[in-house]
C-alpha cells in the first residue's frame, strides 16, 4: 500500500481496473499503438543494419546493390517525404474532425481517436518515419561502400505508407458518413458499457436478496466521504464485492457512476454483520473520481453521444442526421434493456446481500435518451415522427416488463409535440405510430382518449 500511495494517479487508475477496463484506457489513447510501431521501425533498422554492415549483403548482391552516396540520397529525400506525408494526412483529417465535432459532437474526436484502423494507420506512418530517419544516421561509407537492405527497405516501406496514406482517407471519409458515425458510436458504447456491465454486475444482480439484510439501520451504518471533487468514472465492483464477502460487509454506494461528486460528500456506507477490522481507505480506493466522465461503465454518457448528433442535428436542419442518431439511440436502449436487469442488489453464492448500488431502471434510460430530444422537435412534425417510430420498433422488440414505461413516455411525447400539422401526411404518421405502439403495448383504450385530445388541440390551436 505504501508504495501505491506514492504511485502518480494515473498508476492508481490502471491498478483500480479490471482487464477489460485497462484495454479501454490504452486503445483511447494512440500514443501506445505509436510506441509500439516505434519499436517495430527500430528493430527493422537493426535488420538492415545486421545485413548491410555486419553480413555486407551489398557487396555480394547481384540485384539492387546500391553504393553509399546514391543510398544516402534515396534516404535523405525520403525522411522528408515521409514527415511530409504524416503532416499533410494529420492535419487534414484533424481539420475535418473538428469541424464535424463542432456540428455533431466533440466526443466523436476521441471516439475516432480510439477507433483501430486509425490507430494502426498512424502506427505505421510512425514505424516508417522512425527506420527511414534512423537509418539516415547508420549509413557510413567508412563501414560498407554497397548496400542493398537499406534502400531496398526503405523504398518498400515507403510504399507501404503511402498504401496506407490512400487506406488512410478512404477510412476516414467513410467513418464520417453520417450514418457510419452513428453506427460506429453505438457499436462503441455497446462494446465498451454492456460488456464490461455483463462482466462486472450482472454475475451478482438478483431481484430479492434476503429480506432480513434488507432492512438495514441508518445509524449503525458507516459512512465514507469523497476525497476529490471531480466524476464518477469507474469502480472496481468486483474488488468491492470480494471484500465485502470476505469480512462480511453489505456496502452500499451512494452515487452512481458518471455522477458529480464535491469533496467531503458521502460517497460509500458500509454495515458490519460481524465484529472485523475494515480498511475503509481500500474501500474508497476502488471508487475512482476523476476530471471528466468516460464510458467503461457510465451507460449514460454512450446514449448522450447520440443524444447530442441529434439535438445539434436539429439545431443545423439536418433530419436525416437527426433520424440516424434516433435509431441508433433506439437500437443502444434495446440492448440495455436485454442485458441489463435493473436491480440494485448484489448477491454472493448464498444470497447474502454484498452490495447495493444506485437503482436504475428502463425509464431512466428510455428518458434521458429522448426527452431532451422531443423538447426541441416539439414543434417539428418529422423529427417528432422519427422518436415515434424509435419507440414503436423499441416496443415490438423490448420486453412486457417496459411496455408500460414505452407507452407512458409514448404519450408524454405526443402531448409534447405543439404545431399544427402542416401536412395530412404528417398527422397520418403521427397518429399511426401512436396506435402501433398502444396496440404492442396494450394500451388501445388509452390510445382512443389520447387520440381525441391530441386532435383538439392540434387542429385548433389557441390563439397566441
Amino acid at each position: 500500500m505504501s508504495v501505491r500511495k506514492w504511485m502518480p494517479k494515473t498508476g492508481q487508475r490502471l491498478l483500480s481496473m479490471s482487464r477489460r477496463q485497462i484495454r479501454f484506457e490504452t486503445q483511447a489513447n494512440v500514443w501506445l499503438i505509436s510506441l509500439y510501431y516505434g519499436l517495430l521501425g527500430f528493430l527493422i533498422v537493426g535488420i538492415a543494419y545486421v545485413l548491410d554492415m555486419r553480413l555486407f549483403i551489398g557487396e555480394h548482391a547481384s540485384f539492387f546493390q546500391v553504393d553509399y552516396e546514391l543510398t544516402r540520397q534515396i534516404i535523405s529525400s525520403l525522411v522528408a517525404g515521409i514527415i511530409t506525408l504524416n503532416a499533410f494526412t494529420l492535419n487534414s483529417i484533424l481539420v475535418v474532425l473538428t469541424n464535424f465535432s463542432g456540428q455533431f459532437t466533440p466526443r466523436m474526436l476521441l471516439t475516432f481517436i480510439a477507433d483501430r484502423k486509425t490507430q494502426h494507420a498512424v502506427g505505421i506512418f510512425n514505424m516508417v518515419f522512425v527506420f527511414i530517419l534512423f537509418s539516415f544516421f547508420m549509413i557510413n561509407d567508412g563501414t560498407a561502400e554497397y548496400y542493398a537492405a537499406f534502400p531496398t527497405l526503405t523504398i518498400l516501406l515507403m510504399f507501404f505508407a503511402l498504401a496506407t496514406f490512400v487506406f488512410f482517407i478512404n477510412h476516414a471519409v467513410k467513418w464520417m458518413q453520417v450514418p457510419n458515425l452513428t453506427f460506429n458510436m453505438k457499436n462503441e458504447s455497446e462494446k465498451q458499457i454492456l460488456t464490461t456491465l455483463v462482466e462486472d454486475l450482472e454475475p451478482y444482480r438478483t431481484q430479492e436478496p434476503k429480506k432480513e439484510e434488507m432492512e438495514l439501520n441508518e445509524d449503525e451504518g458507516t459512512i465514507l466521504y469523497a476525497k476529490d471533487s471531480g466524476f464518477i468514472q469507474i469502480i472496481d465492483f468486483k474488488s468491492l464485492f470480494q471484500y465485502a464477502e470476505k469480512r462480511g460487509l453489505i456496502i452500499r454506494l451512494e452515487k452512481r457512476i458518471g455522477e458529480f461528486v464535491l469533496k467531503d460528500i458521502p460517497l460509500l456506507t458500509y454495515w458490519k454483520r460481524e465484529d472485523c477490522d475494515v480498511n475503509e481507505a481500500f474501500i474508497c480506493s476502488k471508487v475512482f473520481v476523476g476530471r471528466k466522465q468516460t464510458e467503461v461503465q457510465d451507460i449514460e454518457f454512450g446514449v448522450n453521444k447520440l443524444k447530442e448528433i441529434a439535438i445539434k442535428s436539429i439545431g443545423n436542419d439536418d433530419p436525416n442526421t437527426a433520424k440516424n442518431a434516433i435509431l441508433q439511440l433506439s437500437d443502444l436502449l434495446l440492448s440495455i434493456s436485454e442485458i441489463t436487469h435493473f436491480t440494485p442488489y448484489l448477491t454472493d453464492k448464498e444470497g447474502n446481500l454484498r452490495v447495493i448500488i444506485n437503482e436504475e431502471t428502463f425509464d431512466y434510460y428510455l428518458y434521458s435518451s429522448f426527452s431532451h430530444i422531443s423538447i426541441y422537435a416539439k414543434e417539428d412534425p418529422v423529427i417528432t415522427n422519427d422518436i415515434l417510430h424509435a419507440i414503436s420498433l423499441l416496443a415490438s422488440s423490448t420486453s412486457t416488463a417496459n411496455h408500460k414505461s414505452v407507452w407512458t413516455f409514448a404519450m408524454m411525447v405526443a402531448r409534447g409535440y405543439q404545431a399544427p400539422f402542416a401536412f395530412a401526411y404528417h398527422e397520418k404518421d403521427f397518429y399511426t405510430h401512436l396506435e402501433k405502439i398502444s396496440q404492442m403495448t396494450d394500451n388501445q383504450e388509452d390510445y382512443s382518449q389520447l387520440e381525441q385530445e391530441l386532435k383538439e388541440r392540434l387542429n385548433n390551436p389557441k390563439p397566441a
